[in-house]
Parts: structure tokens; C-alpha cells; sequence
């Protein structure tokens, strides 16, 4: 219900919430309100009060995306004092710094909560999960992407939605799916266009996990060996008949990478849209997933 005396800007609850950020008594809008009648934050606010119903307005009709350009702007000045960065000023170094690590965690504990708040019951042995789905920009370590999905929504239908243009995203064997290959492309007259890069992990070919078609081999030089590369192939994805989504005609590459430890061989499929960069430049970008 609209109030005809609200009156809050951006700038004030941006800058309570950052307040409230460092201050671990300040978590609720009851708290915050309070807070901000305070000598303390009246310094930094240019309003008397934050009522808190209107505090709840705002967060329901303000559009997060006017921030974007404000965090653009410290994320370019965390770059500017970080020594090195993530990497030297080469390919790899400007893949790295446009790499998000994409991934969902499924947590128990909220949902086993939930589930005995509504049921009156305790929890049934962690059968009740919630995900959570993360991106995490690789150049900083800063989360770009926390988000709840809908429900019975998957990892892959819940990334596509957020692919922007530029960006070289990194997923795990959870993501991979015709659908989520085909939404990195635009269509344009000549044919399907990248408009974004993705190193995914896919599982060995089989009945549920589809080959490589019509692919060829490329060679390999010392630095893809040094990086455990042992085979890269470029070719195509054919989908059978029975499939839900079938997927575009376009080049795709198959880095396999092998690693060893503690005397154990791990095999690691990796399809990517990047065909253009080092096979050893492939394996690293996905090494760096796990920073998510």
C-alpha cells in the first residue's frame, strides 16, 4: 500500500545497511530504525529516521541494478591495490578477470527448520534441503550472485537466466545441459554468435552423456602436458530423438585433463565454446571454479 509521505532515497538506506554491515546488534528493520535516530548514524544519514515500514517499501519497489555502477566503481579501485591481480597481463590473464564461478549449494539446516516450524516435528534425517546458487567473480573473490532458486528449478535453468554478455563462466558437472550451452548464444543472420564464454564439466560419454561428433584432434604443446592435459578435440554435439532440448550446431571443444593425487587419478571432461586460447588455458580457468 503506497504512503503519501514516503520519502527515502538510495543513498540513505545504502548507506544505513552499511553501517548496519559492521555492527552485529543491528539485524532487524526494528533495530535499524532505532539505530537511525542515533548521533552515530544522523552524521551519515540526511533523514531523521528510517521508519521501518517504509524501509519495507523500499526494499520491496527499489530496483537493485542502481548499484551496479557503484560497485563497478570499487570493484575497479579493490583492482587498482591488489599487486598482480589474478594473473599477468596476457589471454589468460583477461579470461580469469571475466571469469564467474558458478555453482549451487544445498543446504540442510535452513530447510530441516522450515520443515519442522510448519510440521511441528523434528527433522527426518536431512531429507528436507534448500539450494542456494552462487557466482563468484574469480578476479576478486567477490560474490556477484546469491540467489534462491525457484522451486524444482535446476542449476542450469536457474544460471541461464543470468548470462551477460563478455562474461567466461565456469560450471560444474550440475550445469550440464544442452539448454544452458545454447542460452551463451545470440542469433544473428551468419549464424549462432557466442555472446558469452563457458568451460563446463561434463561427465564421460555414455547412455545419459553425449560424445564428442565429427571431432577432430588438436595438438599439444609442453604447457598443456604441464597442466595435465592429455587430449584436446574439437567436433559437435548431437542430440538423440529422445532428448528434452536439442542443441545448436556449433563448434565445441573437449579438453580432458588428468590429475593426480595422493597416487589417485582424477579424469576430467571439459567442454568449452573457447577455441581460441591454449588447451592449458582451459584447464586452469576451470581450476579456478573451485574458488566458488
Amino acid at each position: 500500500r503506497a504512503h503519501g509521505n514516503r520519502r527515502l532515497f538510495l543513498d540513505d538506506v545504502f548507506v544505513a545497511h552499511l553501517l548496519a554491515f559492521f555492527n552485529p546488534a543491528i539485524r532487524s528493520l526494528r533495530t535499524l530504525e532505532d539505530f537511525s535516530q542515533t548521533e552515530q548514524a544522523r552524521r551519515h544519514l540526511s533523514t531523521p529516521k528510517l521508519c521501518r515500514s517504509t524501509l519495507s517499501d523500499f526494499h520491496r519497489l527499489a530496483d537493485p541494478g542502481r548499484l551496479r555502477p557503484m560497485l563497478d566503481a570499487l570493484r575497479a579501485e579493490l583492482g587498482r591495490r591488489r599487486a598482480g591481480g589474478v594473473g599477468p597481463d596476457d589471454g589468460l590473464g583477461d579470461l580469469l578477470r571475466r571469469a564467474l564461478a558458478v555453482d549451487g549449494t544445498f543446504l540442510p539446516a535452513c530447510a530441516q527448520v522450515a520443515w519442522a516450524v510448519r510440521s511441528g516435528k523434528g527433522p527426518d534425517g536431512g531429507r528436507h534441503r534448500a539450494r542456494l546458487d552462487f557466482e563468484v567473480a574469480v578476479g576478486d573473490g567477490l560474490p556477484e550472485v546469491i540467489a534462491v532458486p525457484e522451486p524444482g528449478q535446476s542449476e542450469a535453468d536457474a544460471a541461464i537466466g543470468r548470462i551477460e554478455a563478455g562474461q567466461v563462466r565456469l560450471y560444474d558437472r550440475g550445469s550440464d545441459s544442452f539448454a544452458l550451452i545454447d542460452a551463451h548464444y545470440d542469433d544473428r543472420p551468419g549464424g549462432p554468435t557466442p555472446r558469452a564464454h563457458f568451460v563446463i564439466r561434463f561427465r564421460p560419454p555414455g547412455r545419459n552423456t553425449p560424445a564428442l561428433a565429427e571431432a577432430s584432434d588438436r595438438p599439444l604443446g609442453p604447457e598443456d602436458h604441464a597442466a595435465g592435459v592429455v587430449s584436446d578435440r574439437v567436433g559437435a554435439f548431437h542430440a538423440s530423438r529422445r532428448a528434452k532440448h536439442q542443441v545448436r550446431d556449433v563448434p565445441l571443444r573437449e579438453v580432458v585433463v588428468e590429475r593426480v593425487e595422493d597416487g589417485v587419478t582424477t579424469t576430467i571432461r571439459l567442454i568449452t565454446n573457447l577455441l581460441d586460447v591454449p588447451a592449458a588455458a582451459v584447464a586452469e580457468l576451470y581450476r579456478h571454479r573451485w574458488r566458488v
